[in-house]
């Protein structure tokens, strides 16, 4: 906890660990959160889990999320800290793609959105751009795999500074309507933008994990 905290400071955040109901916001004065994060451009608050089996028991974190999406400036992270390994088939284990692999991923995701099929492309386009993410996390000694969720993955990024606030709070939008998509749910149009940032952001982590490897 005190490392994440860490993290936030080196972001330029004022951050308090376990803040009580007088430190938080008027809204949030019933939160049980892990920290409290303030900046001149926009404040945090944080739940941190030790693990899946404890996020998924905790009934409060859909309200906490609802009610601080809903206030100018406010954000919510989560972070889920173990991967309750235990609890995940060793069958069901992937393996990791390689850059090649990655990159070949965004070419085919290019490929598709110039021949105007632009809500598949960008489906394939976040796959690359979460695969971007758990390499270049891995190049800088985090532990990612295949039970680190998309929103940890998000989260993470842009608490260890490899995304910036606003390259997160796009690709959180993004993510949004990539479920929508996915999940066969009627979604607003795909524009051809949306698809690039993707790719362009996934080769732009594909270049800083490079980087990582080659400076480590």
């Amino acid at each position: 906890l005190n490392q994440l905290a860490e993290k936030y400071r080196n972001q330029g955040y004022t951050v308090v660990v376990r803040p009580g109901p007088d430190q938080l916001p008027s809204f949030a004065r019933d939160f049980q959160v892990e920290l409290l994060a303030c900046r001149k451009d926009g404040n945090v608050l944080v739940t941190v889990k030790a693990n899946q089996a404890d996020m998924a028991a905790d009934s409060n974190l859909s309200r906490y999320a609802e009610v601080i999406e809903r206030q100018p400036g406010w954000r919510y992270d989560l972070f889920v800290l173990g991967s309750d390994r235990q609890m995940v088939d060793e069958r069901r284990e992937a393996p990791e793609q390689s850059r090649d692999d990655t990159l070949k991923a965004l070419d085919e995701a290019e490929n598709m959105l110039a021949g105007g099929f632009t809500a598949q492309s960008l489906i394939a386009a976040w796959a690359a751009l979460e695969s971007a993410m758990r390499q270049t996390l891995r190049a800088q000694g985090s532990r990612t795999g295949w039970a680190t969720s998309s929103r940890a993955l998000l989260n993470e990024s842009v608490s260890s500074g490899t995304l910036s606030i606003g390259e997160f709070q796009d690709l959180e939008r993004l993510f949004d309507l990539r479920n929508v998509i996915a999940h066969g749910f009627a979604a607003p149009p795909v524009e051809r933008s949306q698809v690039e940032r993707v790719i362009e952001t996934a080769r732009m982590l594909l270049s800083e994990s490079e980087l990582a490897k080659q400076t480590a």
